[in-house]
């Protein structure tokens, strides 16, 4: 009997799991709550699994798969369920990963984001960065920041995906989704035509080369709002990592056209939430202010981390993150100490105490 695909969807959403894999020889593995759970089933064959992927890999794309060996994709239900997917070869047979995008719950409180994105999806130019490794939620960060824009003022909202994942319908804004392979042929290319057709903001999927990387800098020191992503941990690690991706002699010129372009590092990590429910996002969140810019002209970069221990501006650790995530009751105190940088401090300030380094001072010459 063939695997029943739609059977394995449906049990996705009843145990309220982020993601499934499906491999040949293997049982269905969904992730609930950040761990990854087998269920009972027979092992698929790869028969079944390349009957799956052929349903829903997009004509367009099969040819790519055939060739690199995987391609991303998203595909939709319904207008409210909806995938990111990747398909691939290993071992010579066809595996497949699904993530569910949750579309219903867009707002900063219901994602238990920190307020102060309210105010950086106000600004009207400049680059927003959303930053951390695979699934932690950079994308529906991403989505909910559009979806404030779309919901607030009258824009014109192009989005550049690979592939697209969060449908937006026009609410006081205008918005226009382009897909890599389906729509345009590169980051590169697509975003250099978009500046052509007149956008007040620019979402990039993300920044993969240093020829997108220039032309977001370029567009956000033009007048345009950049909203894009980067797969670095912190603040500090997304500054090096754009510096680096920049020969050395041109690198002094880079920091100061970045200190004026870049807004905004907003830096994720999901953790376990209390008594199991789902996960929560422990966020660091960085404003480029003029001390911010200073240091980065200055090549101090890693100095950043002690402006942002100041917590001006709604500026937060991914330390401070955690105690406010733990006196809301949204995590235990282990599940802090766990992800705490600084334990010692996290237990110290969790306690009501501070030590020297706690609270940075602001840093001499300013």
């Amino acid at each position: 009997m063939a695997v029943n695909f739609s059977e394995l969807l449906k049990q996705m959403e009843t145990m309220n799991a982020s993601d499934i894999h499906l491999k040949t020889g293997a049982v269905p593995i969904y992730r609930v709550n950040g761990e990854l759970v087998p269920i009972k089933h027979p092992p698929l064959t790869k028969e079944e699994v390349a009957a799956i992927v052929e349903k829903i890999v997009p004509n367009k794309l099969q040819e790519f798969l055939k060739r690199d060996g995987s391609v991303d994709f998203a595909f939709s239900i319904d207008n409210t369920t909806r995938f990111r997917s990747n398909a691939f070869y290993q071992r010579g047979t066809l595996s497949l990963s699904l993530r569910r995008l949750q579309y219903e719950h867009l707002s900063f409180d219901d994602l238990t984001l920190p307020p102060v994105l309210s105010k950086i999806s106000e600004y009207r130019r400049g680059m927003i960065l959303i930053t951390g490794p695979t699934g932690t939620g950079k994308s529906t960060t991403m989505a909910a920041i559009v979806d404030y824009i779309n919901s607030t003022r009258k824009e014109h909202i192009i989005t550049i995906e690979d592939p697209i994942e969060f449908l937006h319908k026009d609410k006081m804004s205008l918005i226009e989704q382009r897909e890599i392979g389906i729509d345009a042929r590169s980051f590169e290319q697509s975003l250099r035509h978009t500046l052509r057709q007149d956008p007040d903001v620019i979402l990039i999927g993300e920044m993969r080369d240093r020829e997108t990387i220039t032309n977001a800098i370029r567009a956000a020191m033009t007048g345009h709002l950049v909203i894009s992503t980067l797969h670095t941990i912190n603040a500090v690690q997304t500054v090096n990592r754009i510096i680096n991706y920049f020969p050395t002699d041109e690198q002094h010129l880079l920091r100061s056209d970045l200190g004026i372009a870049l807004k905004a590092v907003i830096s994720q990590r999901l953790i376990p939430a209390t008594d199991n429910q789902g996960q929560v996002p422990c966020v660091e969140i960085m404003i480029v202010n003029d001390i911010v810019r200073k240091l980065m002209r200055e090549d101090r970069v890693d100095d950043m981390v002690q402006v942002i221990k100041n917590r001006g501006e709604g500026m937060q650790t991914f330390d401070q993150s955690l105690v406010d995530l733990y006196n809301k009751k949204l995590i235990t105190l282990e599940t802090g100490m766990i992800n705490a940088e600084d334990v010692p401090a996290f237990k110290r300030i969790v306690g009501g105490g501070y030590a020297g380094d706690d609270r940075s001072r602001i840093i001499g010459g300013f």
